[in-house]
């Protein structure tokens, strides 16, 4: 959640008729038959046998081709799936359309083949046709979309849910004509005026990710839940998609409304903006209070805090998160440490390799050292009395040596 806030506006729907170069041709009944006659002996049809139901109405919701409709084709002589000619594209689903927000595309396949005698493969002409027929149900759906305030996605409403029924069941070889909106399907709003107690008076200062949890479970599970709510819109057990609709668009409507202009912040935010609030040292205490001290805070700066009246999850992951960081830094440092102390052992040895052959040399003539320790001090960078104790050292070694022999 950013401090500024922006809501989408729905796209202009156009319907746009496809040219030749853009849809592939029908593959062929007769090679496809003749592959399957003879077992695969008839190897040239094998592509045009497995070209299954490759044509689709595609509707873009969002992107750069927002409110394009269109029927499509994959090019099924390529043989790879549809949607690598639709990226970002989701196939209709009637059993997830009501909990999820709807994909930047939508396609329905039309089920039509070569084996399907109620529908067979449709020309251009006729594609571009029944795009055409189809297309106020398209309209439709995207004109029922419902805008998430603060945010730049949609929400289902009953009339786009529906709609893209109907163009579902107008796809399928037996072409349902439309039925209009279902009457299983219902509006948050419908039900929080029916019944009231079903709000949780916390949504309000949910953060976007809990809101949006909160809409998924009540849009896939308030009405088993809560079985007064069908009992008063008449939905009986046997109702297939029954649901509540545009429980996101409502749940961030009424937190935009608390708000009341104010920027909004999530706790995560805030504490992340400001590192004395939680450090790696924070007691179970002290995380306990963050969210109260926090929103009192933000009040004071005239901002909307988020996540402040929920568990203090927020502040407890980013005291883990400093932990995590800190451990990841002994682990660093250490391994550091480590190869520091494999060098210095290395060069200790490489310095008294040298100054034991250095001690070796025959003395001069006077007999002080070729080299003195003074000197060996100031090449190795250590004290005269370093060198001096280690001199010392390999004599008493050899005197040893020697009284052994």
């Amino acid at each position: 959640m950013t401090d500024s806030q922006s809501t989408v506006t729905l796209p202009q729907f156009q319907l746009i008729k496809q040219r030749p170069d853009q849809v592939p041709p029908i593959p062929d009944a007769d090679k496809a038959r003749r592959y399957l006659d003879t077992n695969g002996a008839y190897d040239e049809g094998r592509v045009h046998a497995a070209a299954g139901h490759y044509q689709q109405l595609v509707l873009h919701v969002s992107g750069e081709r927002a409110g394009h409709f269109y029927f499509h084709g994959h090019d099924w002589r390529r043989g790879h799936d549809e949607r690598e000619d639709l990226p970002a594209a989701s196939l209709w689903d009637a059993a997830r359309y009501g909990w999820r927000p709807p994909p930047p595309v939508i396609y329905w396949t039309i089920d039509a083949h070569h084996n399907v005698d109620e529908r067979p493969f449709l020309t251009l002409a006729e594609g571009n046709a029944f795009a055409a027929q189809v297309a106020p149900l398209a309209e439709a759906l995207l004109m029922g979309l419902l805008p998430v305030v603060d945010s730049d996605t949609y929400d289902w409403s009953p009339e786009a849910a529906s709609a893209g029924m109907d163009i579902a069941a107008a796809c399928t070889r037996h072409q349902h004509p439309p039925v209009g909106r279902r009457p299983e399907l219902l509006t948050m709003a419908e039900v929080v005026a029916a019944h009231p107690a079903i709000v949780d008076p916390g949504w309000l200062a949910l953060d976007d990710a809990s809101l949006d949890t909160e809409a998924e479970i009540l849009t896939r599970s308030a009405i088993g839940r809560h079985p007064a709510i069908a009992a008063q819109f008449g939905i009986g057990p046997d109702a297939e998609h029954a649901a509540i609709l545009g429980t996101r668009a409502w749940l961030y409507e009424q937190r935009h409304q608390a708000a009341a202009g104010r920027p909004m912040k999530s706790l995560a935010d805030w504490i992340a903006d400001h590192p004395g609030l939680v450090t790696a040292d924070s007691t179970a205490a002290t995380l306990k209070a963050v969210p109260a001290q926090a929103e009192a805070d933000a009040a004071a700066r005239g901002i909307y805090l988020l996540g402040s009246s929920s568990y203090t999850s927020a502040a407890y992951d980013h005291r883990e998160w400093l932990r995590e960081k800190i451990l990841a830094e002994l682990e660093t440092y250490g391994a550091a440490r480590e190869r520091a102390e494999d060098t210095v052992k290395s060069l200790r040895a490489a310095v008294y390799s040298r100054l034991y052959q250095v001690f070796s040399w025959e003395d001069q003539h006077d007999g002080t050292p070729v080299v003195t320790d003074t000197e060996l001090g100031k090449l190795a960078h250590t004290s005269r009395q370093a060198v001096a104790k280690v001199r010392a050292s390999v004599s008493s070694d050899d005197e040893e040596t020697e009284t052994d022999a």
